[in-house]
């Protein structure tokens, strides 16, 4: 019997029957090709569906004609989808696994950097996001949408799909529709609450006449979606009951943000609490008529799942990030096993991929949505090899316990007391707490798996030799360089250290400090933002000096979202084009100089200053390239090694070391 009885009691619904609580929600994935069902989207959903969840909702679908342009979603508008979408339907159900497509239209909804040619909305006012003012929808127009939709989910019923979700949040036509803020239409499809509600009512009747008694049909509701004039609590409980039909509804999933300066809410990053939106569902929950009720929102760990339940605030629960660099959370969870589930660490690159676009990517599963991913490392046939690993970050890390699931002898070297390199670093700052996550679980599997790790020795060739490898990896990672062209020549300039380093000296000192702390900032990662984060709460006052035209522009637009936000309630004195102008002179009597970027103008002068630090480009280490290769050794580089980029890269590379040796 597992320990997590709500989170494994089963679902016994009119329509929605369940073997558990656990639900994968719809994430867009980008896996699809050309409008097909094909082998990675497949993989990922049947993986997931191993791992045990009890329900998968599959991205939104190609459910109409107009959307047949999109080839990154799966074709559900036409007959010649069938074959593909069965394909799918009996592989997820074989599992025991319930499976849903969503269905939705991002109306004139869109977070592109560019400007759509044309979009579709209720009325034609801008997009909050993208500026993008939609062709408004006519009366007709709206008729044969729903029917469109319609035909779409009995399409997707006879090629095995257990129901559709409605997604009427986010920001996306359906949403646009019940906001008084984007709907401003004198229609019988505006004006009064009546008239905003009606879209959505007579979708979910056509859907209902258009399918079987046990087809299953869910909703996505906004609940608030930050936007002045929009959905509040009171305003989504108003919608809530005016929905809520146990006769045709059968779950109801509640979403926070829009497409707004308020995206961001809705996959809430580690600077929010676990949990974040449980205490509005419950007082939601009271609005759905007794309809099951699907709790979002960073539900990352099975005991915050399981409390969720018991505390009636909601009837499922959906687990969409952790799920994605776990697909076996659910088995994990119900099997007693949640201390061997690979952590989410709510950092939302998987968001951040699909925007880009790109397919979908983890910075904690570098395996994500391949036959292996649920299956382990698969052993290594032949010869087993002596394997050195240089560098105790999450790239070597995972490098090293990779190479010794493959059977391999594995010794990896760390200079740091403790492995984790880079990132023990970065878990300390405020929001990056879940990193953690990442090097623990390595370094435990790598204990598990008999790696032998050496810390606090900055390892030379000849301690690589005395290992007499077979293979060595260079995970050596990178160090932060000295801007010479924006601070000038170092010897001048004494005593001022980079980020990481002055945070490694500040962060056991968690005091007030005297003065303003400087921040010199040309990396433009999450980093350099957790710091300022720190520094805000520790000095008197922080200045921001970038030279570019705004801050965080290497971070994808969520997580930029979320670290303007933060700064600006911070105080934080963010000064972009500008350009450091430091004087040895003025240094010593507190003073920062500084200079416009682009255009000559008038230099300005930060007083009181108590810390000047910056965060500039990294150059790899690797001092041990040539002697290795003098020694007759051809080194894989990996991580910063091979060049400074994100954890991403560092978790991706170091797992293909580790299958390659």
């Amino acid at each position: 019997m597992s320990e997590f009885i709500h989170l494994a009691a089963p679902l016994d619904g009119a329509r929605l029957k369940l073997k558990n609580r656990v639900a994968h929600p719809a994430i867009l994935t980008l896996l699809v090709q050309g409008q097909a069902v094909g082998g990675a989207f497949l993989d990922y959903h049947l993986n997931r569906a191993r791992g045990g969840a009890a329900m998968i909702v599959v991205e939104p679908v190609n459910a109409l004609a107009w959307h047949r342009r999109r080839q990154v979603q799966l074709n559900a508008y036409d007959d010649s989808a069938l074959p593909g979408l069965a394909r799918l339907a009996d592989g997820v159900r074989a599992e025991d696994c319930r499976l849903l497509a969503q269905i939705q239209d991002r109306g004139r909804g869109n977070y592109s950097r560019a400007r759509p040619d044309i979009t579709f909305g209720a009325s034609a006012l801008p997009d909050d996001e993208s500026g993008a003012v939609p062709y408004p929808l006519s009366g007709d127009e709206i008729a044969e949408m729903i029917a469109g939709f319609a035909a779409t989910a009995r399409r997707l019923e006879s090629a095995g799909f257990d129901g559709v979700e409605l997604s009427s949040a986010h920001g996306h036509l359906f949403h646009q529709f019940l906001s008084p803020h984007s709907n401003r239409r004198e229609d019988r499809y505006g004006g009064d609450f009546e008239g905003r509600t009606r879209l959505l009512r007579e979708l979910i009747q056509a859907i209902r006449a258009a399918c079987g008694p046990g087809f299953v049909l869910g909703l996505k509701l906004p609940a608030d979606d930050g936007v002045a004039g929009g959905i509040d609590l009171a305003e989504s409980e108003r919608v809530t009951r005016a929905l809520a039909d146990p006769d045709v509804v059968d779950y109801i999933a509640f979403a926070w943000g829009s497409q707004s300066n308020s995206l961001h809410w809705h996959i809430p990053d580690g600077h929010r609490p676990r949990m974040t939106y449980a205490p509005q569902i419950a007082r939601l929950r009271d609005a759905t008529a007794g309809i099951p009720v699907m709790a979002l929102g960073r539900i990352v760990d099975p005991n915050e799942a399981e409390a969720v339940l018991a505390g009636g605030q909601a009837d499922l629960v959906g687990v969409g990030r952790a799920m994605i660099t776990d697909p076996a959370w659910t088995r994990k969870a119900l099997a007693g096993r949640g201390y061997d589930i690979r952590p989410c660490v709510s950092c939302n690159t998987c968001w951040g991929s699909v925007a880009t676009p790109t397919m979908i990517a983890c910075d904690n599963n570098p395996a994500l949505a391949t036959p292996g991913e649920i299956d382990g490392v698969p052993a290594r046939a032949g010869a087993r090899r002596r394997v050195v690993v240089v560098g105790g970050g999450v790239a070597g890390l995972e490098a090293a316990w990779v190479a010794a699931a493959r059977g391999h002898e594995v010794m990896l070297f760390a200079a740091g007391r403790e492995p984790g390199g880079r990132a023990r670093l970065a878990a300390a700052l405020p929001g990056a707490e879940a990193l953690a996550g990442v090097f623990d679980y390595q370094a435990a599997e790598a204990a598990r798996l008999g790696v032998r790790i050496e810390t606090g020795i900055l390892a030379t060739a000849a301690d690589v030799l005395a290992f007499a490898p077979d293979e060595v990896i260079l995970a050596s990672g990178a160090r932060m360089a000295w801007p010479t062209d924006l601070l000038g020549e170092a010897e001048s300039l004494e005593g001022i250290p980079d980020l990481p380093a002055a945070m490694a000296e500040l962060l056991p000192r968690p005091g007030r400090h005297a003065g303003t702390a400087v921040v010199v900032d040309e990396d433009h990662g999450a980093f350099v933002y957790n710091a300022v984060d720190w520094l805000a709460a520790h000095f008197e006052r922080v200045v921001l000096l970038t030279s570019r035209d705004t801050v965080a522009r290497h971070e994808h637009r969520v997580g930029r979202q979320g670290i303007l936000e933060r700064l600006l309630q911070a105080g934080v004195d963010m000064r972009t084009f500008r350009l450091p102008d430091l004087r040895a002179e003025e240094l010593e009597e507190g003073l920062v100089g500084h200079r416009p970027a682009m255009v000559d103008g008038p230099r300005g002068v930060i007083e009181d200053v108590g810390l000047l630090t910056y965060a500039a480009h990294r150059t790899p280490r690797l001092d041990l390239l040539d002697p290795l290769r003098q020694a007759g050794l051809t080194p894989r580089l990996i991580g910063d090694a091979r060049a400074p980029r994100t954890l991403l890269h560092a978790t991706r590379e170091g797992h293909a070391a580790g299958l390659e040796v």
